[in-house]
């Protein structure tokens, strides 16, 4: 089973999409903030990480920026949710590494979708 990791401040976010991609046959795990998110990687090495942009203490530009300079979880795909959801940020999110951004509000069905697309079994 693939294993994804949810980074955001929201617990109801966090909650929403964990569900979703539970529902679709993943496993998921969950970290409040950048820093959680950084250390959860590390122990669990997801197949994909989703990613909030606007967090205390350490931001998901600055997740980006750490992830990169560790070999272990540099590789690992992401996908960056947020509520901004500007082209400047867009452009500094993809710059550092994210592979897909979308923007909050976002249809969980379009989410699975490019999910599966990042780590199909195939």
């Amino acid at each position: 089973m693939k294993k994804i990791l949810v980074v955001d401040d929201s617990e109801v976010l966090r909650k929403i999409t964990s569900f979703n991609l539970k529902k679709a046959g993943y496993e998921v795990y969950e970290a409040f903030d950048g820093v959680d998110g950084l250390e959860k990687m590390k122990d669990i090495k997801p197949d994909l990480i989703i990613l909030d942009i606007m967090m205390p203490r350490l931001d998901g530009f600055g997740v980006l920026k750490e992830k990169k300079n560790i070999e272990e979880i540099k590789n690992i795909p992401v996908i960056i949710l947020t509520a901004k959801g500007g082209a400047e940020d867009e452009k500094v999110a993809k710059s550092l590494g994210a592979q897909i951004v979308m923007t909050k509000p976002f249809s969980p069905s379009k989410l699975i979708e490019e999910v599966k697309r990042l780590i199909s079994d195939d």
